[in-house]
């Protein structure tokens, strides 16, 4: 990875987390596209994650931020969730479950805190203003024993009041769940991979690909399993369109490595191409295909 792209542009993964990237991944290909003259989207934008399952019943307790307000479905993809924290004050929340249905996460990403007889005493040792925390059990409860849940519609099959004490918490906050993430950021592009400038037109001959490219996901929020699937078949047509097009053969310069899980660091695995329109790249300082 770039760790001072990492820390310019997502601030918050430069942090605490622990980044997916190798020595690949140096961003050399955005910071050429951009030498070129190539617009940039979503550099501020990360997948990251922790997630406190398996096992699912977990996910029946609520998550909470320091002031015990709960700001996301519990049952969300678990980098949407994760994308939520970050957004809370100090990048905090908590986990609370009731004995009932407490157990011990299959992955130990997010450790567990304590155990308290009492919600009034978990208020006091976790910093949150007295009796909030209690008022968010009790809206919860209430309606989970409906099967509802009108503030984030968590769906039914999570849904279970955590009344039964003791009760425990479990610490999602960044620094303290092992957080993983990386960028989602990189050159703007058609939907042929060409490279665009700021007004939207396109830069002639020069294309990227994979993780150069920006993520078809755009935000952290809105990523889901399987999404780097869609953004390689797309990246791995795209030079076909361009070779049946007649625009010119494409010379590659390969921008990192990673699994098809998705790795981090400014670039991530990608491509960033010239074909027929090579003096954008030489404006880039030279393109050498590797």
């Amino acid at each position: 990875m770039n760790p001072d792209m990492v820390a310019k542009y997502t601030p918050k993964l430069a942090e605490k987390p622990f980044v997916l990237g190798n020595t690949y991944d140096d961003g050399l290909g955005i910071r050429m596209g951009i030498s070129a003259g190539g617009a940039t989207e979503h550099m501020d934008q990360i997948f990251i994650t922790a997630p406190p399952y398996p096992p699912s019943i977990l996910l029946t307790g609520v998550i909470v931020n320091k002031l015990g307000q709960r700001f996301v479905a519990e049952d969300s993809y678990h980098s949407r969730t994760a994308g939520f924290i970050m957004d809370q004050p100090g990048s905090a929340a908590y986990l609370i479950v009731d004995e009932a249905h407490l157990e011990r996460p299959t992955m130990p990403l997010v450790p567990l805190i304590d155990g308290w007889e009492t919600v009034a005493e978990m208020e006091a040792a976790l910093g949150i203003p007295p009796g909030n925390l209690t008022a968010t059990l009790d809206r919860y409860n209430t309606y989970a024993a409906r099967g509802e849940d009108p503030d984030f519609h968590k769906q039914p099959e999570f849904l279970a009041p955590q009344d039964k004490g003791p009760w425990g918490a479990f610490d999602m906050s960044l620094g303290k769940a092992m957080y993983a993430g990386f960028t989602l950021g990189g050159l703007a592009t058609s939907v042929d991979g060409e490279v665009l400038r700021d007004d939207g037109s396109v830069i002639p001959g020069l294309y990227a690909a994979g993780a150069c490219a920006s993520n078809i996901a755009q935000d952290g929020k809105g990523y889901a399993s399987g999404t780097q699937l869609g953004e390689g078949s797309f990246s791995a047509a795209a030079p076909e369109r361009t070779r049946r097009g007649g625009l010119g053969a494409c010379r590659r310069v390969e921008c990192g490595r990673r699994s098809a899980r998705g790795a981090a660091g400014w670039g991530r695995t990608g491509a960033l191409s010239v074909g027929a329109g090579a003096h954008a790249a030489r404006r880039a300082g030279g393109v050498q295909a590797r």
